[in-house]
């Protein structure tokens, strides 16, 4: 991800709890809540750089603090709106993420991570130290906690390898002002700490560590676990027309999909899918809110029109979801890109949550 003016966070805060909490530590954590929330509210508030690092360090000091009072691993901090918490599968992670905007537009991102480990009953709390630094250059590289690239995560797929848990994270960066970037990462533990980056994903180059999904700002990528197809499922981009092939602040969705399956071990990618909404009246997309700073969920008309009906509203049904150079490279993507045939495995999606506590757990996807 391409960077901005930031405030770097060089302190990394390890701290360690136990699960339960009793009353006095829950009454404890509603008034420590209460002064988050004021600090938020003061945070969003306010437009000056140099304040808005101000505040960010404090309402950072005083989210740590919190996080290491008994039970807050299960506190579901309903009051703070604009920031992510989200939980894997397992109920073994946790992560909350929030981002901050400057006078330029751009933005700066912070995270903490908690991992409980059941067997002493304790939860470790890491606060991510971000570093400025392109993300694109970083789809083959492992990170730490010490040089996190920086986003807001909405969603954990939790996979299984050689009996070792991976968190399948998916994220989003508000990037710059022709670009947003949408990615898929890989989060697994050393010991106490966390890690970024596992070669899982299939690519025409190989196996990456993540996968970055770069498009115009000025347009919407949908990217999901369709807990339905047991896959992740996103828009396929494509560049606005063929001279722009190089530039992917020119990217916009094309009305096809493709999607991710995990099998053997690897999520493998497979091309132009069918993609149709479940028969509900509504569903629930991320947006990022320019107001608010933040990613949050809108609910959009769920009714799927097909680009090729003689009754469609484009081209009356002539439209085709292609770019004029895709016809003359469908044999050299057909060689490229492998399209297996795959099992499909049990999982699930929760989109972006603020406090997901209580919500449908996904199954454990094993293999």
């Amino acid at each position: 991800m391409i960077r901005r003016i930031s405030y770097l966070f060089f302190t990394l805060s390890l701290s360690i709890s136990s699960f339960h909490a009793q009353d006095g530590d829950v009454e404890q954590l509603r008034q420590v809540e209460q002064k988050l929330a004021e600090q938020l509210s003061e945070l969003r508030k306010t437009r000056a750089d140099e304040k808005i690092k101000t505040l960010n360090a404090n309402f950072k000091e005083t989210f740590s603090e919190a996080l290491n009072i008994d039970g807050a691993f299960n506190y579901p901090f309903k009051r703070l709106k604009s920031v992510g918490k989200i939980y894997s599968d397992d109920e073994l992670v946790r992560i909350i993420s929030w981002n901050t905007q400057f006078e330029n537009k751009l933005h700066d991102y912070h995270c903490f991570v908690m991992k409980k480990d059941e067997r002493r009953d304790r939860v470790y709390t890491t606060s991510l130290t971000r570093k400025k630094q392109p993300l694109q250059m970083l789809t083959r590289e492992t990170i730490d906690h010490e040089n996190w690239y920086g986003a807001l995560y909405y969603d954990i797929i939790d996979v299984q390898k050689r009996n070792r848990t991976f968190y399948t994270l998916i994220g989003y960066d508000a990037n710059n002002q022709r670009s947003t970037i949408k990615l898929l990462d890989v989060l697994y533990f050393t010991g106490k700490y966390p890690k970024f980056g596992y070669p899982l994903f299939e690519t025409d180059r190989g196996f990456a560590h993540r996968v970055l999904f770069e498009h115009s700002n000025k347009t919407t990528m949908s990217l999901k676990y369709d807990e339905k197809r047991q896959k992740i499922i996103f828009d396929h981009l494509s560049p606005q027309s063929p001279g722009l092939k190089e530039f992917r602040e020119y990217y916009v969705p094309d009305m096809s999909y493709d999607a991710y399956n995990f099998h053997d071990q690897k999520w493998y990618l497979e091309e132009d899918i069918i993609a149709v909404n479940n028969k509900r009246e509504s569903i629930s997309m991320q947006a990022y809110d320019n107001k608010r700073d933040t990613v949050v969920t809108v609910e959009q008309k769920n009714k799927w029109e097909n680009p090729e009906a003689s009754n469609a509203p484009v081209d009356n049904g002539n439209h085709k979801a292609i770019t004029p150079d895709d016809k003359k490279d469908d044999k050299n993507r057909e060689s490229i890109r492998k399209k297996p045939k795959r099992k499909p495995k049990k999982r699930g999606f929760s989109g972006v949550s603020f406090s997901n506590l209580g919500g449908k757990k996904k199954n454990k996807r094993k293999n």
